[in-house]
């Protein structure tokens, strides 16, 4: 072999024992990232929980308001009693479905009401078709027993006012409180 060959050899396994040196160096920063990715994903999984935990805690603390809100909200809009709202289940058709608001009460006549209300944080339409749905299984097995259906939210989409009309359903907010009279006119509170 010529000098020029060997040379150019040297070089050649030179650039070689580089690339490879190189080579350790991005599998050690791959391995190095793809911890810190795990380590991340290991992080956002935990606080998608602890969220999630809020958002629990977060419902629970609106339906207390509902609790404590609703009562004088119907005795002083719509002269309806109704001592207590609890969250309760319901055995229907081999199914539990349960209710964030169940209470029984009356109107100023003396004529018995069911009281069966949702409580979400923002409504939507989608919201109160789902909620509807849910109640006619119930409402099927009341008989001739005479309801008021309500949901309750801090936000209140323009989509769910649409359908809680059609359906029969109050929205009430303590915010702005919207209301489909008999004389099919509309009250809003603020």
């Amino acid at each position: 072999m010529s000098d020029v060959e060997n040379t150019d050899l040297n070089e050649v396994k030179k650039i070689i024992i580089d690339l490879g040196k190189g080579l350790d160096e991005v599998k050690k920063t791959t391995t190095t990232l793809s911890e810190k990715v795990d380590k991340l994903a290991r992080s956002v999984s935990e606080l998608s929980k602890e969220v999630g935990k809020l958002s629990d805690s977060f419902g629970f603390i609106i339906e207390d308001i509902a609790r404590s809100f609703l009562p004088s909200w119907f005795y002083l809009n719509m002269d309806l009693i109704v001592n207590e709202l609890n969250r309760t289940f319901l055995r229907i058709d081999d199914k539990t479905i349960e209710l964030d608001l169940y209470g029984e009460g009356f109107d100023k006549t003396g004529n018995q009401l069911i009281f069966i209300g949702e409580v979400k944080a923002r409504i939507h339409g989608d919201d109160v078709k789902v909620f509807h749905e849910k109640v006619n299984r119930i409402l099927k097995q009341l008989n001739n027993s005479q309801y008021i259906l309500f949901m309750f939210g801090l936000y209140i989409h323009p989509t769910a006012i649409q359908e809680a009309f059609s359906r029969g359903i109050l929205i009430i907010s303590p915010y702005t409180i919207i209301t489909k009279c008999q004389t099919s006119q509309i009250i809003q509170n603020t």
